[in-house]
């Protein structure tokens, strides 16, 4: 760990201590989030019920042991455990991480295509597909290739600035494309490009 990460991981480690055990379940509700592991959230629910009957039991004597064993038995758990928490993530969990990612992305694009293609007009006026104006919508790297300029197109992965403009010039000259096969045919994209371009590609405006 660096220095940062080293203080930070004993602040969070000895957070149960210094409140008397009353923010045991906030300090492993933020190691599950961190961590996503099923220990922690079981270990987030007991510390958890432990404070809060505490708080509800009328007898002292039960709510003293309750707390007491938020507090030290949290403390010795968050100090047992504080290298796994915050260790550097392994090759697994950045892969896991990036999958994520990736996938939210592919929800966005298509709650994206839906909304352009329930209303043309609002999507346009989003931005959706043009990555080179302002805009407040994350429609998860889509491109409309109807309206983007080359320059946009030829930041894609494996298209040249030669394709690029030839997807321009045709455009320009016959119009708007209507899909992925008339974008390959018209502006003679190799088909191993287009169809792994194909799930970014949008055509409002056809």
């Amino acid at each position: 760990m660096d220095t940062r990460t080293q203080v930070v991981s004993w602040l969070w480690a000895i957070s149960p201590l210094v409140t008397l055990g009353l923010a045991t379940p906030v300090t492993f509700l933020w190691a599950a989030q961190r961590v996503r592991s099923r220990h922690y959230v079981v270990a987030t629910i007991v510390y958890t019920a432990l404070v809060v009957v505490g708080f509800i039991v009328p007898d002292e004597d039960v709510t003293t042991i309750l707390w007491c064993t938020a507090w030290l038995a949290g403390t010795a758990h968050a100090l047992a455990f504080r290298s796994a928490v915050f260790a550097p993530a392994t090759q697994e969990t950045a892969m896991e991480e990036a999958a994520d990612a990736a996938r939210d992305r592919r929800a966005l694009r298509a709650q994206a295509r839906r909304l352009a293609a329930d209303d043309p007009g609002l999507a346009r006026e989003l931005g959706i597909g043009r990555p080179d104006v302002q805009r407040n919508f994350d429609d998860g790297g889509l491109i409309d290739v109807n309206s983007v300029p080359a320059e946009v197109l030829q930041r894609l992965p494996g298209m040249t600035a030669e394709l690029a403009q030839r997807v321009v010039q045709v455009r320009e000259s016959r119009g708007p494309y209507t899909s992925v096969d008339e974008l390959s045919v018209f502006a003679e994209l190799p088909p191993d490009l287009a169809d792994r371009l194909g799930p970014y590609f949008l055509f409002l405006g056809a």
